[in-house]
């Protein structure tokens, strides 16, 4: 998982503008030493210079840029200096720098899909209030952007695993509490959801 985890990140990292991929490749190295409990983010890494290294053969970026990548975080207060017990200069991410995390994260999403399908469905449902309109709005934008197939108006459907991924950008919009996922081993009709999905 982890070399997975690095191999995103790496082709994030030679992809869009110079400063936006050294910006937010930083904030992800010390989010890796700092946020195990992130779905994309395996635990227990090591802390950020030893997670950096995964980095250091890459060409495009010197140890220069790096360094203004972490001054620009602490100007955008995405980073903190602090001091541990032994005086040591620590760096931790911020409130703000885990908003901005989680939304990265959540455009890097990918639902993995196994060499062999199980013949079972992931019934997604969602009663969500008025309230959270917009929070509504960007669950149906990424189940549409992951390929999910409209059942009904709050209903979606997925053939593969995909709890941990959908609650992940639910919790991110305030509305987790309202998503179930449902796992069906027989739908009546399935004909339009084979088609969709390319299944045998």
């Amino acid at each position: 998982m982890r070399n997975e985890h690095f191999s995103k990140f790496k082709e994030f990292l030679d992809s869009g503008t110079r400063k936006a991929q050294i910006i937010q490749i930083t904030l992800c190295i010390l989010a890796v030493a700092s946020l195990p409990t992130l779905v994309f983010i395996a635990a227990s890494m090591g802390n950020a210079v030893q997670v950096f290294k995964q980095f250091e053969n890459s060409k495009r970026f010197s140890k220069r840029q790096v360094q203004n990548s972490f001054t620009h975080l602490h100007h955008q207060k995405l980073i903190e200096y602090v001091c541990d017990k032994d005086g040591k200069t620590i760096i931790k991410i911020t409130k703000k720098g885990k908003a901005r995390l989680r939304a990265f994260a959540i455009d890097l999403i990918e639902i993995r899909k196994p060499k062999k399908w199980d013949k079972k469905w992931r019934l997604m449902l969602f009663d969500i209030p008025m309230r959270f309109t917009k929070g509504r709005e960007a669950l149906r934008y990424h189940l549409k952007k992951l390929n999910f197939f409209q059942f009904q108006k709050s209903a979606w459907i997925y053939p593969y695993p995909c709890e941990d991924e959908i609650i992940f950008i639910a919790d991110f919009f305030g509305i987790g509490k309202y998503v179930e996922i449902l796992t069906v081993e027989d739908i009546l009709k399935d004909d339009k959801l084979k088609k969709h999905f390319t299944l045998q």
